[in-house]
């Protein structure tokens, strides 16, 4: 039997996860089985689906696969529950951070002495003693399957990752004197750590899109960016990217009036007017 060694919890029960489990079969194309009690779950190929919605599965999964299933499923309606209260770093993680052990005297316990100059930039670090070789590789695989969008969310040509002194480093972050960005960056990049920890198979294929700020959304909800806590940090990592957050191909009642626009001038205010009505911060309104 395989091991069980990532959960996407959805908190469902009743009709609603019998929803959930047909979305699941239809998206991998593949029946979905009831395994009656004592666990009164059902199995979707090598997908679980438990009594309380929450879909684990084994190694034999792929981040991609995982991230378009997670991806159907958003477009269906279905958001997964935070998992970041999961994480759990050590001190020499949290160090790396930028997190010290003093007592807070602002915001978010950041410190002036916790952000560096201007000029500097911002290097996080991790040790290099918390990742197996295995992990460090799917490290450096993820990273370069999302290349181009990372690149162009945090604003920086170079993201490759340094390994300097036992000392995995990511250099990739131009200004540290925003607290609040400071704070998405730290999430990103514990987020990352933990996939490639977590995450048997990584496939470095990178992926062409015509609508970045959703491919890019899609992956920060892989990662765990869910919900209103995560808003603001969703906010900071996809304000560089073009596109919607909302829509894969947009807003479609837009795109209808675009398609006509040149047959009505009229209707450019109309077009004006349903952008603005797109969902706030790119999130879907339920």
């Amino acid at each position: 039997m395989k091991n069980k060694d990532f959960e996407l919890r959805y908190n469902l029960t009743g009709s609603d996860r019998k929803r959930l489990v047909t979305a699941i079969a239809e998206i991998l194309n593949s029946p979905a089985k009831y395994k009656g009690a004592p666990s009164f779950g059902y199995e979707v190929d090598y997908f679980t689906i438990d009594k309380n919605g929450t879909i684990s599965f084994d190694d034999r999964a792929d981040s991609e696969e995982i991230e378009k299933l997670i991806e159907r499923l958003h477009e269906q309606g279905f958001e997964a529950e935070p998992r970041f209260e999961d994480l759990h770093m050590t001190e020499e993680e949290e160090l790396g951070l930028g997190r010290q052990h003093r007592d807070p005297i602002g915001e978010d316990g950041m410190q002036a002495s916790d952000v560096p100059d201007e000029d500097i930039g911002l290097v996080i670090e991790m040790p290099r003693s918390s990742f197996t070789d295995t992990a460090l590789e799917n490290l450096k695989r993820l990273v370069e399957s999302k290349k181009s969008l990372i690149s162009k969310a945090l604003g920086c040509k170079d993201i490759d990752i340094d390994i300097v002194d036992e000392k995995v480093r990511f250099p990739w972050f131009e200004d540290g004197t925003d607290p609040d960005a400071v704070k998405a960056y730290t999430l990103f990049i514990t987020a990352l750590c933990e996939m490639a920890k977590t995450q048997k198979r990584v496939t470095a294929k990178e992926k062409d899109t015509d609508n970045d700020k959703y491919a890019f959304r899609c992956f920060l909800l892989r990662l765990g960016f869910i919900g209103d806590g995560y808003k603001a940090a969703r906010k900071i990592l996809l304000r560089n990217l073009s596109g919607s957050g909302a829509f894969k191909s947009g807003n479609p009642k837009v795109q209808e009036l675009v398609e006509c626009i040149n047959a009505d001038a009229g209707l450019y205010d109309d077009v004006m007017s349903l952008q603005d009505k797109e969902v706030s911060d790119d999130e879907v309104s339920k």
